[in-house]
């Protein structure tokens, strides 16, 4: 069952009006572009870049049966669940599972990087993971974030858990997520490692890795099939040149102060790639215009038209 899910995940955002309600028919619209092309196994629903810290539960439901009515058959889709009360994410799940979802994402809490135990982790999935019936993916958080990053102990705890099947491994550092691909496939080498860092792709698949979920492949999902494929068919030089520009881009979303802002980033790409119409966020959140010029630069150095 675990191989199915291998593959190229685009994180989505989420188009809103001007009113900052859904943009049902623009979020159609935009899954149904990336889903289109050819070597993208799914989505990423209710992630970061869908702004799930922003939605209510109905609303995040309400998005995913959009998505689910919207994409080819073939299609899978992994939705975040991202609720600090683990009852609550486990009905959440459930409820996803039932709108569509093929397999949930749990994310960590945001209270976490207060600090946490592994009894803490382990209960919330767990509690999440009797409530689920499909696969469920957990969340190795930036070891930048401090306690948000699961140690060793952790995972394996979680990896015994009911229907655990694979991680998104968000270490964002290419040591860290190596050596985690080694730890976690040396209790299960069937257990799916996914990539999840943006500026850190090619690295990870030139190190086996069992697919991505990211955001990039939302944006541009052409040139991120391209990437994973000239390094699956070992065409390093082209790989690297592509990759150099794409972590450019990369860099201008995510290595900006704040971090928070990426998802504005990603919207203002998509907005002039006229992917999107606006690129209105929920939270009063903007970017400058310096920083929209190197957006537009990075865009038109991997040959996008704006």
């Amino acid at each position: 069952m675990n191989s199915k899910f291998k593959g190229i995940y685009a994180a989505n955002i989420v188009p809103l009006k001007t009113d900052k309600s859904i943009d049902a028919e623009n979020l159609a619209k935009h899954v149904r572009d990336i889903s289109n092309v050819k070597g993208i196994k799914g989505l990423l629903v209710n992630g970061h870049a869908g702004e799930n810290f922003t939605l209510s539960a109905n609303e995040q439901i309400e998005i995913l049966k959009i998505i689910k009515q919207s994409i080819k058959k073939e299609s899978s889709i992994i939705s975040g669940v991202n609720f600090e009360d683990p009852q609550k994410a486990a009905r959440i799940a459930k409820e996803m599972q039932e709108s569509g979802a093929n397999a949930i994402l749990i994310f960590p809490p945001f209270s976490w990087s207060q600090g946490i135990s592994t009894k803490m982790i382990y209960e919330h999935h767990k509690i999440i993971s009797e409530a689920v019936q499909g696969p469920i993916f957990i969340y190795q958080s930036s070891v930048n974030s401090g306690h948000l990053s699961y140690t060793k102990e952790t995972l394996s705890e979680l990896m015994n858990l009911k229907n655990i099947i694979g991680i998104k491994e968000g270490s964002w550092n290419t040591n860290s997520y190596i050596e985690n691909y080694k730890f976690l496939k040396s209790i299960n080498q069937n257990f799916l490692v996914m990539a999840s860092g943006d500026e850190h792709i090619y690295p990870c698949f030139k190190y086996n890795s069992d697919g991505s979920q990211v955001s990039l492949a939302a944006i541009v999902p052409e040139k991120i099939v391209e990437l994973i494929t000239n390094i699956q068919s070992k065409n390093f030089d082209l790989a690297k040149d592509l990759d150099k520009k794409l972590l450019i881009l990369a860099q201008n979303i995510y290595g900006k102060y704040p971090p928070s802002f990426a998802t504005a980033r990603i919207k203002y790409c998509l907005k002039v790639l006229g992917k999107i119409p606006r690129d209105t966020m929920r939270s009063s959140i903007s970017i400058d215009d310096k920083e929209k010029l190197q957006l537009e630069n990075s865009l038109k150095s991997i040959g996008m038209k704006i």
